[in-house]
């Protein structure tokens, strides 16, 4: 009977009225675990019941036409509701500014049949309400705005005559509303990333609420949710109009869903978690048939948009094929780097040896450790031994020890020693330290770079706020900045308020992504995402190899890390082909759904691709 068919009723005892301090026995005895706490009486209540699996299970067809209309009742807009949009293209003649509708919810119409229909061919339009007295129809999100009022009569998206009965009607077309044909058209499995998110097994320690043992990170987890219900919203907003009217309460309750989860971000208590995250968990537990078996959503996009806004010609990087040294980026001091190099964090001892001169064997030429990863020896013994000469390798390496910032150069000189090399092609500072003491290391590495002991300088895990400082001092600026990239974090473990892509460009840093393919800090693990897998099976190709690739061509760098020889040869493979624009934009702005929720777009700077800012669930 419909999309949501089949839902197990809630096992419901009698409605619960508790202290809002005693919310779990409230919980273990409601599975629908709403709760709405009433500041006057200090009782919370759970509000979802068996009506509303009543409703997923057998969603009732309205009446044929005429009988399906309700007469006496008007849908008001309130301000939330109405539908505002270009009416001409339904006919609409009067009611607007000398026949321009733009943005209006209302228009003068001969009957309630043509204001039916009319509703039926506007996008986002699921109610309309028609007043006979003045002829006029108004087109309505949503009948929450229900009154009773004799002089309407109002009817839901499916209301409507049938062909036979409006022939002699007005045709609306709705041509002129629509966005322009797109070029390509992209199937993406919204529902089934949806589900995969809100399975997650590190999500679970938290859905017993925050204090539970092993929920770390409340924010990491609701930052999921945020992932799942986006997602949820993205699939049933592209089911057809009538099946969207036919389940338009189960439609209220995802709506309910996401204010929950935008209320916790913007009141972030254990309380507002727990609300947010017992009725999600509820709504998806219900509706987790239809997310494995829903069809993918198609998106339409234009062909030829930039992929790329803050590089200079707006499109994605243009790179040459082969080998993973063959690509190469030039440094704002005039020296070249290859763009794909091999990073070691977490390998160790034989393992980091063997890795690292598996690298070198299959074509990398830019190998990347750091005082506190533990291996520069192994690494420099694996260059020694690959036969590979140390000019045609780009060696980077840090100091991760702020504490050690004042005696640098010591550091410095144990580290060329651990690497048998008497420079490096790049050294940074893995974090910043305080103002005095990153100024004091910046003053020593200049001195190294003097000395041609270091050919450039470099910073990693640094913002816009502790560049802005560092720039404030520096001689010789950093040309290099090395931080996490990945498609929900692209340039900073938390997403920041600009673009570190493009205040990187600004500024003449190459960016160097690391932990493209990690969910940390986070737990969205972007190799297991199935709008990423979609994207990556059209291409023949990995994950790990679609989400490099899109990094540079974001015109960043990336140093993908493994132990496993057959992984190292793969991720060295991202030269051969290339992703559309389309996809580009598609991975960038997966992160639009990870940081937005339904009553605030994030990151601002990103690019709108799924339509996030209008959608209306």
């Amino acid at each position: 009977a419909g999309l949501f068919h089949a839902l197990p009723s809630p096992a419901l005892a009698s409605p619960c009225v508790l202290s809002r301090f005693t919310m779990v026995p409230c919980q273990q005895r409601c599975r629908w675990k709403h709760w709405h706490s009433d500041s006057r009486s200090a009782a919370s209540r759970c509000s979802l019941g068996a009506a509303v699996v009543a409703l997923l299970t057998a969603p009732t067809r309205a009446a044929e036409w005429p009988g399906c209309q309700e007469k006496g009742q008007v849908f008001r807009h309130v301000g939330v509701y109405g539908l505002f949009t270009d009416l001409v293209a339904v006919g609409a003649k009067e009611g607007c500014w000398l026949s321009d509708c733009t943005k209006t919810d209302k228009f003068i119409c001969p009957s309630p049949g043509e204001c039916s229909v009319a509703c039926s061919q506007i996008e986002g339009c699921e109610f309309w309400t028609y007043e006979p007295g003045i002829r006029k129809c108004f087109l309505r999100r949503s009948d929450a705005g229900r009154e009773s009022d004799p002089a309407f009569v109002s009817g839901t998206r499916e209301c409507r005559p049938t062909a036979q009965q409006r022939s002699g009607m007005a045709q609306p077309a709705l041509s002129s509303v629509l966005a322009p044909t797109p070029d390509v058209r992209i199937a993406l499995p919204f529902a089934q990333a949806a589900l995969w998110a809100s399975q997650l097994p590190a999500l679970q320690p938290c859905n017993e609420g925050v204090g539970a043992p092993g929920c770390d990170n409340p924010y990491a987890a609701m930052g999921v949710w945020r992932y799942a219900v986006n997602n949820l919203r993205l699939a049933v907003a592209g089911l057809p109009a009538e099946e969207r009217a036919r389940h338009s309460s189960t439609l209220k309750h995802i709506v309910q869903i996401s204010g929950d989860i935008a209320t916790f971000f913007q009141q972030p208590t254990g309380e507002t978690f727990q609300i947010a995250v017992s009725n999600a968990g509820a709504l998806f537990d219900a509706l987790k048939g239809w997310l494995q078996a829903a069809p993918p959503v198609e998106v339409g996009l234009p062909g030829d948009a930039p992929a790329a806004p803050h590089l200079p010609t707006g499109h994605s990087a243009e790179l040459p094929e082969g080998a993973p040294g063959a690509a190469r980026i030039n440094l704002a001091d005039g020296r070249q780097m290859p763009m794909i190099g091999f990073g070691t964090w977490q390998l160790q001892g034989q393992q980091a040896y063997d890795a690292t001169l598996a690298a070198l064997s299959a074509g990398y030429r830019h190998i990347d450790t750091a005082q506190a990863y533990g291996n520069e020896k192994e690494v420099g013994l694996a260059i020694r031994d690959s036969g590979v000469p140390r000019g045609e390798i780009f060696l980077a390496t840090k100091i991760s020890d702020p504490a050690e910032f004042p005696m640098l150069e010591q550091r410095f000189q144990q580290q060329l020693a651990a690497l048998g090399t008497d420079y490096l092609d790049l050294y940074m500072l893995h974090s910043p330290g305080d103002k005095a003491s990153t100024e004091a290391a910046w003053r020593a590495m200049e001195a190294l770079h003097a000395q041609g002991k270091v050919r450039s300088l470099g910073v990693s895990n640094f913002g816009p706020a502790d560049l802005e400082q560092l720039l404030a001092f520096a001689k010789v600026r950093p040309v290099y900045l090395q931080n996490k990239l990945s498609v929900y974090c692209p340039g900073e473990q938390q997403v920041g308020s600009q673009s570190m892509l493009a205040y990187a460009q600004k500024q003449g840093l190459v960016v160097m992504g690391y932990s493209v393919i990690n969910p940390w800090p986070l737990m969205l693990a972007p190799m297991e995402d199935p709008l990423v897998r979609s994207i990556a099976g059209r291409y023949g190709r990995s994950p790990a190899q679609v989400l490099h690739r899109w990094a540079l061509q974001l015109g960043a760098s990336v140093i993908p890390k493994s132990a496993n020889p057959a992984r190292i040869a793969e991720n060295a493979r991202l030269l051969d082909f290339r992703l559309s624009e389309p996809d580009v934009r598609l991975l960038s702005g997966l992160v639009t759904l990870s940081e937005s929720t339904s009553q605030t777009f994030a990151p601002t700077w990103a690019d709108d691709v799924f339509g996030l800012r209008n959608l209306q669930l």
